[in-house]
Formats: structure tokens, C-alpha cells, sequence
């Protein structure tokens, strides 16, 4: 995207999947159209287990969404509730935003809600996709989550 200019309504458009969880393609087209491959993938903090960087897609895949997905009865929807767009791209070129989330599912077996907010700074290309992910979200509740069963 030859002058590309990150605006809110870029990001809002591009976050729009993940609020879908009846539709596995659709949703998938957050990650495959507006995330990197290589994206670098920080979840904040040391105290918990989804803690580190990630180098690419996959890795955040494996080491967190797969992980908390197991012990949900379907995806986390996603609701977009704040943005902020920095008015001018960094040295490198990247445009950064926060967006903020609200973060719903059903726990199994339990039934329990799961319900978090996640702040993500992210970093994007000059294309348009997403290059980097700074994550900040309750930890506690996925830890909580994460030693729930599987089944």
C-alpha cells in the first residue's frame, strides 16, 4: 500500500473477524490478511505462563490461542472498545495503535464465562498488516483458565 496511512477505521475493519464466532473462515481472516507471518508477539509480564515473545503467527498460536481454545467451548469473541492511532509513523516506518478489547467465551467444562480486556499495541507495516503485538490482558484468569481440563 504505496502511502499508506493508518486510520481508525483501517484498524476497525481489520479487527471485524474476530467478533465473528460462528464462522471459522471468516474469523481466520484476521490472522491471514492482517497479521504478519513473522509477526513478534509480546505478552507482557513473567509471572504466568502465556508470558514471552514469539517470533511468528504460529509460535503466539501454539504457545497462547491453542492453549486457552482447548478449555473453551468456542473462540474468544473479540469486541473492538477503544483506538488510538498515533498521528505519525515511527523512524522505521510503522504505524502504531492501541486497541482495546473485550474478550468473551464459555469455559469448559465448567460453563463458567471466561471474560477478559486486553490492551494490544501494535505495530503495522507499511502495507497495512500488523508487525507487532505488545499484549496486555488479565493474566490471573488465563492462568486460571489454563488449569481448567482440557475435556
Amino acid at each position: 500500500m504505496a502511502g499508506f496511512v493508518l486510520a481508525k477505521e483501517h484498524i476497525l475493519e481489520a479487527f471485524s473477524p474476530l467478533a465473528i464466532t460462528d464462522d471459522a473462515a471468516a474469523r481466520a481472516r484476521f490472522f491471514s490478511d492482517t497479521v504478519a507471518p513473522d509477526v513478534t508477539w509480546h505478552m507482557a509480564g513473567s509471572a504466568h505462563s502465556l508470558a514471552g515473545t514469539r517470533h511468528s503467527l504460529q509460535a503466539h498460536m501454539d504457545a497462547t490461542f491453542n492453549r486457552l481454545g482447548a478449555r473453551l467451548r468456542g473462540p474468544i469473541r473479540f469486541d473492538v472498545t477503544r483506538v488510538v492511532v498515533d498521528a505519525q509513523p515511527d523512524p522505521d516506518g510503522r504505524w502504531w495503535a492501541c486497541v482495546e478489547t473485550r474478550g468473551q467465551a464459555t469455559r469448559k467444562p465448567s460453563g463458567k464465562p471466561y471474560n477478559n480486556e486486553y490492551i494490544w499495541l501494535t505495530a503495522w507495516s507499511r502495507e497495512g498488516r500488523i508487525v507487532e503485538v505488545r499484549s496486555y490482558f488479565d493474566s490471573m484468569l488465563s492462568e486460571e483458565v489454563l488449569r481448567e481440563p482440557v475435556d
